[in-house]
């Protein structure tokens, strides 16, 4: 986050009215941000500390929108504080992040969470300075279990995710985009492209290809208005694949609100990527089977699979609309689905 001269100096009045004195700036500093202010901003002049805490400290480290954010959510009320976060944190950051020109996909969203600016923006806390290097371990275990589904005749690409040694679920509606498609036709044409990531020269290596079985490549589905899911049977070889394993689930686990969600997806057909939120979850709802969140996603990622924090497969993305406030996603529970499909499983 870049700031001009006005800003900066916006900034810092809107700081010392904030927190007028040392002490109130120094536990805000120590609780929000666990930073020593004596150490990393010393001085007896509020003003001169509250820009050296910007300059020095904040500025330089890449921490400035993580300071502006713990100010603003520990005094909310602050008049100048929130002027200031209204007209430049939002603009720059909120329009940036969530870009209103991103491509609808899925069916029709029915948003349950905040439609404000301001508080939507609590679910898109600054990320950690590290990552865990365990948690991208993980990450790369559940990969093997993602695929790109392509139907080369209808031009249509999606992603899927193995549940079981040879079969696959994604979504209905990617191989029901309209009501003219034939989804028989459609299944008999699909491809499913495991392990396509970027090589090393910045191309895509070349990964696992699949058909679905001759016999009965379908096994159960449940139409794009309801459940949005389709069940698949992969031709038998896959069997043969160690480098292909399912991914790891529990049918009796949930998200949770305001947790961390992570989507492997093939966006806009591209090799795989990886979404990670910290609390990008904005309302899990049980009786409808769905979830919604505000993880990254583009066309061609309906069908991905969702994993909450431990890398246990939670959802299936489906829907993305882009709305005044922002850009919002949603995701199928697999606890609902798999009530329909447990007995395929067996």
């Amino acid at each position: 986050m870049k700031l001009s001269g006005a800003e900066l100096k916006k900034l810092v009045n809107a700081i010392v009215s904030a927190y007028p004195t040392k002490n109130d700036l120094a536990m805000m500093v120590q609780f929000e941000l666990e930073e020593n202010l004596e150490a990393i901003a010393g001085g007896d002049n509020l003003t001169d500390i509250v820009f050296k805490l910007l300059t020095r400290w904040a500025i330089p480290r890449g921490k400035i929108y993580r300071l502006i954010l713990a100010a603003y959510e520990t005094n909310p009320d602050n008049p100048e504080l929130k002027a200031f976060y209204e007209s430049v944190v939002l603009n720059q950051r909120f329009i940036t992040e969530l870009p209103l020109t991103t491509t609808d996909f899925g069916p029709d969203i029915n948003w349950k969470g905040e439609t404000d600016k301001i508080q939507l923006q609590n679910w898109l806390q600054s990320e950690t300075d590290y990552l865990d290097v365990g948690f991208l371990k993980r990450a790369i275990e559940q990969s093997a279990s993602v695929c790109r589904i392509e139907i080369p005749s209808r031009k249509i690409m999606g992603t899927g995710v193995l549940i079981t040694p040879n079969k696959v679920l994604t979504n209905y509606h990617v191989f029901q985009p309209t009501e003219e498609d034939n989804i028989e036709n459609n299944a008999r044409d699909a491809v499913l492209k495991f392990g396509y990531f970027t090589s090393d020269d910045g191309g895509e290596k070349s990964g696992n290809l699949f058909k679905l079985d001759n016999q009965k490549p379908i096994l159960r589905f449940s139409k794009t208005e309801n459940l949005d899911y389709i069940l698949l049977q992969v031709e038998s070889k896959i069997n043969q694949s160690k480098d292909i394993t399912p991914a790891r689930w529990d049918e009796r686990k949930l998200p949770i609100e305001k947790m961390g969600i992570s989507v492997l997806q093939h966006p806009e057909g591209d090799s795989m990527k990886l979404s990670i939120s910290r609390d990008g979850i904005t309302g899990v709802y049980h009786h409808s089977g769905l979830v919604q969140y505000v993880n990254k996603t583009a066309l061609g990622s309906s069908g991905s699979p969702c994993f909450d924090e431990d890398w246990c497969l939670v959802a299936l993305h489906h829907a993305q609309r882009a709305k005044t406030f922002g850009t919002i996603r949603e995701g199928i529970l697999f606890a609902a689905i798999y009530q329909e499909i447990k007995a395929d499983l067996a």
